[in-house]
């Protein structure tokens, strides 16, 4: 009987840490915004939930405004197109997943240049997650977080034309579904296959 009592007592507490959790969650996220306020509330779940936050030190986050699922066209006996198709207005999807690629730091990558090099990140418990942003000039402080993590590599005066890099198929990434119109309202999805060549997971969204 006592052997059921703790273990009772012990799944009561992992209940109540679970739903704390939940709601300490919710307490924290945007509902509504633009990529900004997205990107956050999708860091946010990820740093506090998912597991592959544990796996990496460097994130790579990607920004979906539009989403859609790929078609393959045939375009004649011999070849084919994937294409996008089946778009979805009223969703848009962040994607993150351990990146250390690194980048070649050019005479046109300068502070204050804009689409050569990623210019927004964050930090959170010793870990970066960075992201492009074509709109936004590159600073002096996001310079010095790369070189922090050892993300840039000097192109030697231009005779190094392409980076370190590596490409894994089977790594994982979590994609985040959201309502446009309420940003609270999410689905994740853990997944080594691209974003757009798989079926979208369904959220009671607003109809516009």
């Amino acid at each position: 009987m006592l052997y059921f009592k703790v273990n009772k007592n012990l799944f009561c507490l992992i209940i109540f840490v679970l739903i704390s959790g939940c709601i300490s969650l919710n307490n924290q996220l945007v509902r509504t915004g633009s990529q900004p306020e997205i990107i956050k509330n999708a860091i946010l779940d990820f740093s506090t939930t998912c597991k592959l936050y544990k796996k990496g030190s460097v994130f790579l986050v990607s920004f979906y405004d539009t989403v859609y699922k790929m078609t393959l066209k045939k375009l004649d006996d011999r070849n084919y197109k994937w294409i996008p198709n089946d778009f979805y207005e009223d969703i848009c999807a962040v994607g993150i997943g351990a990146n250390y690629n690194r980048f070649l730091l050019t005479k046109e990558a300068k502070v204050g240049s804009k689409g050569k090099l990623p210019t927004r990140f964050f930090e959170k418990d010793g870990k970066l997650f960075y992201w492009w942003d074509n709109d936004y000039p590159l600073t002096e402080e996001t310079l010095s977080v790369f070189h922090k993590y050892n993300l840039l590599q000097d192109d030697e005066n231009g005779m190094i034309t392409i980076p370190d890099f590596v490409i894994d198929d089977a790594q994982k990434v979590a994609h985040y579904y959201f309502c446009r119109d309420d940003l609270t309202k999410y689905k994740k999805i853990i997944t080594n296959i691209g974003l757009g060549y798989y079926e979208p997971p369904r959220i009671s969204c607003r109809k516009k």
